[in-house]
């Protein structure tokens, strides 16, 4: 793998601090969350003489999106099940292009601040909880990776935030700020090529609640959210891997927007089977595998969430408190040139 180097992420016109309106509280409270965290990472592969399932020609995609519970999901071991062929049955096979896409991805090293500045969760990092580092876990497995970090994660210095993980090689690579309205979030997106045909992943994360003058649970500030992600992320075939926190389901104005700019659960849309994909109490569904199908460049996907235990017994998922979901996306024909 090659050093890590860094990348740039676009501040919401809300929170910058324009000249062109009045500095707000809200605008000095963002400020400061922006300020206690590291620097974005990116990691790629060698130029030369690399090997990988990006120099196989492949016309499907392996897609794993998973909340890993601020680095505590082991991602390691769930990749390595995949590599290991343990999802053939869902027609994942081994020789399949694998791209990640982790939600509260964990991250220390010495970009972070050594001391916070209070702008972060009041959860504090549990040591007796073994967490993964995200470029740790990239570099192992062999993966190109793009982070970017949302927020601190307490006094500890680290943060967490959004991640793409990729055989693939990664291009036009964006992140940028949700509307402020809880928590900094910071989405993540990159371009990849596969049989000629190029789709945009898209790594996301909404609010769990908003502030106390937000009803139903933050739904509004969702809302919001959703609908910047929509208008920003402008390209055409786009995979969206999110933990949308929709608490009040597809009842709730941020799922209605997503669907009107035509993202489907697959192609053609079919609804998820399971009954939550939180693990923790009260178990909603709130992870999500979404696709926006221009010109019909995906054939077919299909979404599965990962079971642990074949009963969806015990406290956690392979460490997390949030299912992975696995899918797999077939590729139409490229057009002639």
């Amino acid at each position: 793998m090659t050093r890590p180097t860094t990348f740039d992420v676009m501040d919401h016109p809300a929170g910058s601090g324009s000249q062109s309106r009045p500095r707000t509280s809200r605008d000095d409270r963002l400020a400061r969350w922006r300020a206690n965290v590291g620097q974005p990472i990116a990691l790629d592969r060698p130029t030369s003489g690399s090997q990988g399932l990006d120099d196989t020609p492949a016309t499907a995609l392996a897609v794993l999106s998973w909340n890993v519970w601020i680095g505590r999901g082991r991602l390691l071991e769930v990749v390595e099940r995949i590599r290991t062929g343990a999802y053939t049955s869902l027609g994942i096979t081994r020789d399949l292009p694998l791209v990640v896409l982790v939600q509260e991805a964990f991250r220390s090293d010495d970009s972070i601040p050594p001391r916070s500045n209070g702008a972060a969760p009041r959860e504090i990092v549990s040591r007796a909880r073994p967490q993964e580092d995200i470029v740790d876990v990239a570099s192992r497995l062999g993966l190109r990776l793009r982070y970017a970090p949302s927020m601190r994660n307490g006094a500890e210095r680290s943060d967490r935030g959004n991640a793409i993980l990729s055989s693939l090689p990664l291009d036009d690579v964006a992140a940028f700020e949700l509307p402020f309205i809880f928590q900094r979030r910071v989405v993540v997106a990159a371009t990849i090529t596969l049989d000629g045909r190029r789709l945009r992943l898209v790594n996301a994360h909404l609010d769990p609640r908003g502030p106390p003058d937000h009803r139903w649970l933050g739904a509004a500030g969702r809302a919001q959210q959703a609908a910047y992600l929509v208008e920003t992320v402008s390209d055409n075939t786009v995979v969206l891997g999110a933990d949308l926190n929709l608490a009040r389901g597809r009842r709730e104005r941020a799922w209605r927007v997503l669907m009107d700019a035509s993202f489907t659960f697959g192609a053609p849309p079919t609804l998820p089977r399971w009954p939550h994909t939180y693990h923790g109490v009260p178990r909603l569904v709130l992870d999500y595998v979404l696709i926006r199908n221009c010109r019909g460049a995906i054939a077919s996907a299909t979404v599965h969430r990962i079971d642990q235990d074949p009963r969806d017994r015990g406290t956690t998922v392979f460490g997390s408190d949030h299912h992975p979901l696995l899918a797999r996306l077939a590729l139409s024909p490229a057009p002639a040139p």
